[in-house]
């Protein structure tokens, strides 16, 4: 008998402390408003990071948008020189030749690294753009799991 009331009393005690230690209604809510009040303030400084990334791809564009312009300019005068050198050789003049086809090789080189310097720019915008997709994406999901937890939040609070 002893047992029994043991255990009846254990099990009183359990289910006071139970009842003790779980939040009430409002409690709940109040946790919840708590929860989404810190969503929306991540959900801010996602938005305001997506900016500045917009921001950088921006000038990254503007910087590849300013070397395609340079490369072009640079590719013209390669030409100017190699025509000039054609005309020098023409007119049989070969240290004159030999000189411009010098200038035109160097521009040459400085063309061929140019085009690796926008290629690498043209990644990292592409990395950026990527990321930032990522980023609004997972914005966009915490955005729905904010609604869903304020239309919990409502419910719950409509119970009451």
């Amino acid at each position: 008998m002893k047992t029994n009331t043991l255990m009846i009393t254990a099990g009183l005690f359990s289910m006071i402390s139970a009842a003790a230690f779980a939040q009430t209604p409002v409690a709940q809510v109040q946790h919840d408003n708590a929860q989404i009040r810190q969503d929306t303030k991540q959900i801010h400084q996602d938005t305001r990071e997506i900016k500045h990334d917009n921001a950088v791809i921006a000038v990254k564009k503007d910087e590849v948008a300013a070397g395609k312009q340079q490369l072009h300019a640079e590719k013209q005068e390669s030409k100017a020189l190699a025509h000039a050198e054609h005309q020098e050789l023409k007119q049989g003049n070969l240290a004159g030749a030999a000189q411009l086809d010098q200038a035109r090789r160097n521009e040459q080189v400085a063309i061929k690294q140019q085009k690796q310097d926008i290629r690498h720019d043209q990644k990292v915008i592409a990395h950026h753009a990527v990321d930032k997709h990522a980023t609004q994406v997972a914005r966009q999901e915490d955005k729905v799991d904010r609604r869903l937890d304020t239309a919990k939040r409502d419910h719950d609070a409509n119970k009451l």
